[in-house]
Parts: C-alpha cells; structure tokens; sequence
C-alpha cells in the first residue's frame, strides 16, 4: 500500500468506528452501509479535503452525504 492508501484505510476505519458509536449502530451494520452508500468511495474521492479538518468534521460530511442520498440510520 501506499502512504495515502494507508492513510485513507485509517480514516475509514476511524469513521466507521465514531459512525458505530454516534448512531449505535454495530460496526457490521456500519460497514455495509458504507459500502452499500458509497461511503468508502466518497472517503477516498475526497480524501484531500477531509483530512485537513477534524475526524469530527468528516463524520458530519458523511452524514450529509448519507442524509443527500436518504440513507442516514440516524
């Protein structure tokens, strides 16, 4: 892997762990539904941006992503 597939493989895992925890949701759940809504995909398109803000940040971008695509859980 490169440095910035490492990195993007980090911020999707720590993602998927704040969206575990904020919407109470297990991780398996989460995890199809990244994957089922693009999330994965939408993390790495935008990688550059995202990771100049906070994780907490990210997160919020993701569910307005989600929420824009009507797949929010929460």
């Amino acid at each position: 892997m490169s440095p910035r597939q490492t990195d993007v493989a980090d911020m999707q895992c720590w993602l998927l762990r704040m969206a575990q925890v904020a919407w109470h949701m297990p991780a398996k759940d989460v995890a199809m539904l990244f994957r089922d809504q693009g999330v994965f995909d939408y993390i790495d398109d935008l990688y550059g941006l995202l990771h100049v803000s906070s994780y907490q940040s990210a997160l919020g971008d993701v569910e307005k992503y989600l929420q824009a695509r009507g797949a929010l859980p929460c």
